[in-house]
């Protein structure tokens, strides 16, 4: 059922336009003194409750996150509020939530205000933080990075890679599958798009990222506890810019292949070479967005497969029919059914089970009026199983993005495993042709079976959905 949507008009509402001046033109220091300034809005009127004292949703979201979500939309409907140690909100469920969000055309939600709280001294000034006309042209400029000519380059650096990194994996034994594809994933990101061999530097920096990365579900975030996974994570970020900013230099003289050197030659809509501190923050959050989003992804595709061997039988037939050890541009884009597959893993299990936004201004939405300064969360985990758009969406069952049947096409925002608007994922297809490259490496040498028995995939949702179990399963050879 469509939504009553109303949005207030800009300017109405005390400090909206000039938040939305300060955020168009990247004003930081105009930003924060914005932050400091706002309070939290009352949102009691929401449907809804407060969870538990002091803990609020938190276990409810760490334990059966989904379970939680479809329990409250089916009390409250559509929109419902939240509470948690960190922040507080209200949930929006259904296409129409997500187009009025995504599509942003009033421009009252904002993506910095949202992920400051996530991204502070870790990933700051990446492309996600950065909203309005700023990160229209930020945007622009790093496409460039993304482009056919360049993914054909990354693709010639992959392939090998991941080949002899998978020839190590063991085979007829319990293997943890999140952590040898994190190392790959590692090893691949470490050439792809630092450029660096693998090596003790190499180790070093991952290590580093790795410590980013947990640093984002850290609740304390506090520096002075030296030993926690934020303090950690602020450190990583420090080890990776000082290799980023010694090394720019180098690879303006010098280009080569990797996705660091091509940042390094990228020009702004002024013609001027990006600056030092653009290529740094970027390349940090590019890392970030390309190696965790897209390890959840197989991870969630080898435990379908394993779950549904005929299919897995489907998509090696596919593989074999190349009848080739290496992969080209074409090939990739021929692999229709590897691409379904791909398709409804992340419509199954997103790896980002949330997408936040902040209010700048107040707006109504089925019915109820969301005050300025909201914390809004839409969630493609309940959008991905709402069964008046997919057939029976419990069920494993990659044809239904087949063009005969086109289920994710009966609305445009109804399948937002990457996001939507002017914000969907800059690195999508790469994400596909990585995913793909290693599935044909490793479907090409193993069965993938079960090492448990297992019923349903199990993942937390925080920072994003990695397994709980770590994946075991068992790699036959063919």
């Amino acid at each position: 059922m469509r939504q009553s949507i109303k949005v207030a008009e800009a300017g109405l509402e005390s400090g909206a336009a000039n938040i939305t001046q300060a955020l168009s033109n990247y004003d930081v220091p105009a930003i924060r003194r914005y932050q400091k300034k706002v309070g939290r809005p009352d949102i009691n009127h929401i449907p809804g409750d407060d969870g538990l004292p002091l803990l609020g949703h938190f276990l409810n979201w760490t334990r059966d996150l989904h379970g939680w979500e479809n329990e409250q939309y089916r009390r409250h409907g559509p929109v419902f509020r939240f509470r948690t140690p960190v922040i507080d909100g209200v949930f929006m469920i259904g296409p129409e939530a997500n187009r009025l969000v995504l599509q942003n055309e009033q421009r009252i939600f904002s993506n910095y205000l949202a992920w400051a709280p996530t991204f502070d001294n870790l990933f700051d000034n990446a492309l996600l933080q950065r909203d309005f006309d700023d990160h229209k042209g930020h945007r622009k400029t790093l496409q460039a990075a993304f482009k056919r000519q360049a993914i054909e380059g990354h693709i010639e650096l992959m392939g090998p890679q991941i080949s002899k990194g998978i020839s190590r994996w063991p085979a007829n034994s319990e293997v943890l599958m999140l952590n040898r594809i994190k190392e790959l994933l590692l090893e691949v990101g470490s050439q792809v798009f630092l450029g660096v061999p693998l090596d003790e530097q190499a180790a070093k920096l991952n290590t580093a990222f790795t410590d980013i990365v947990a640093g984002t579900a850290d609740p304390i975030r506090s520096r002075a506890l030296w030993f926690s996974p934020y303090a950690r994570g602020v450190r990583g970020r420090r080890v990776i810019s000082e290799f980023i900013t010694r090394t720019i230099p180098e690879r303006r003289a010098v280009p080569t292949r990797d996705i660091f050197s091509q940042m390094c030659q990228l020009r702004g809509e002024d013609g001027q070479l990006v600056s030092d501190e653009d290529i740094r923050d970027d390349l940090i959050f590019l890392l970030f967005a390309a190696h965790d989003t897209t390890t959840t992804a197989l991870c969630a595709i080898l435990y379908a497969l394993a779950d549904n061997p005929e299919w897995q039988e489907e998509v090696c037939e596919e593989m074999r029919s190349f009848g080739t050890r290496t992969l080209n541009f074409e090939d990739i884009e021929k692999m229709q059914k590897t691409g379904w597959t791909f398709s409804e893993a992340l419509r199954m299990y997103p790896a980002l089970h949330s997408f936040p936004r902040q209010a700048i201004s107040s707006f109504e939405f089925g019915g109820h009026v969301i005050p300025a300064n909201t914390n809004v969360i839409l969630s493609p985990l309940m959008t991905h199983y709402m069964p008046e758009f997919w057939t029976e969406p419990q069920r494993f069952d990659p044809l239904r993005f087949s063009p005969e049947r086109a289920e994710d096409k009966k609305d445009f925002f109804q399948y937002i495993p990457f996001g939507g608007g002017a914000h969907k994922c800059l690195g999508l297809h790469f994400a596909q042709v990585q995913a793909k490259i290693v599935l044909f490496h490793l479907l090409s040498k193993y069965k993938v079976c079960k090492a448990r028995p297992t019923t349903s995939y199990r993942f937390n949702p925080v920072p994003l959905a990695f397994p709980t179990d770590g994946l075991p399963l068992v790699l036959r050879r063919h």
